[in-house]
């Protein structure tokens, strides 16, 4: 079993993450040193692959920020600030790489406002390396099984959602569209049917609830 506690060198000076007790299919990180609060980590799919859950998702704050909202008290702070953040990250295998993949999604302040350089990178650093750091325990298979029980039928009701989206525009455009010579509009029509149906996530925290796929928010 790897260490529970980890020390991440950032451009804000060292933060200390220690894990908690792992509930479930989550691991939750208490900061110290140079940021303060918390981040949460859990197994998602693959961005490129729906029905693979080979990757791990840190976000700011203490609750998986897919499926809820932390409120703004309980999001993480660099140590000499008030300004507290939402934003997740994604760590993700590839078989083309030496060395796992990251998909940062964007940070924003409590406030809506887009952090400073060197505050995006210092949470980026830690998001990660608690990221790698839940991929490296022992029971992360446990947490990956478990992760995919609780997402696939959102998944699937997502990908039949977008499914029809597709094929509803495709006709639109075959309908409605510029005359085009018969081959082409095959041609467009395949293109269409070929899109990836992998779900594009908005940022975690309230400025996104609005907008996320209801989807995200059902057992």
């Amino acid at each position: 079993m790897t260490s529970p506690s980890l020390i991440v060198d950032t451009p804000a000076g060292p933060v200390r993450a220690t894990a908690g007790p792992r509930q479930d299919d989550a691991v939750v990180f208490e900061l110290g040193g140079a940021m303060r609060g918390s981040v949460h980590v859990t197994g998602t799919h693959h961005p490129h692959h729906w029905d693979q859950f080979t990757a791990v998702r840190a976000c700011l704050g203490p609750v998986n920020a897919y499926q809820t909202t932390a409120p703004d008290d309980a999001l993480p702070r660099l140590t000499r600030s008030r300004t507290r953040y939402h934003g997740s990250l994604t760590l993700y295998p590839d078989d083309h790489a030496d060395r796992p993949q990251v998909s940062v999604y964007p940070m924003t302040s409590a406030d809506g406002h887009e952090p400073p350089e060197k505050t995006a990178a210092t949470l980026t650093a830690v998001l990660r390396a608690c990221a790698a750091h839940v991929a490296q325990r022992d029971d992360l298979p446990v947490i990956l099984d478990l992760s995919r029980q609780r997402d696939t039928a959102a998944l699937l009701r997502f990908l039949t959602w977008s499914a029809a989206h597709h094929q509803a525009r495709s006709r639109t455009l075959g309908a409605g569209g510029p005359r085009r010579p018969a081959g082409a509009a095959r041609r467009r029509g395949r293109l269409v049917d070929r899109r990836p149906l992998v779900p594009r996530f908005p940022a975690p925290g309230p400025a996104a609830g609005a907008g996320r796929p209801p989807l995200l928010g059902t057992p």
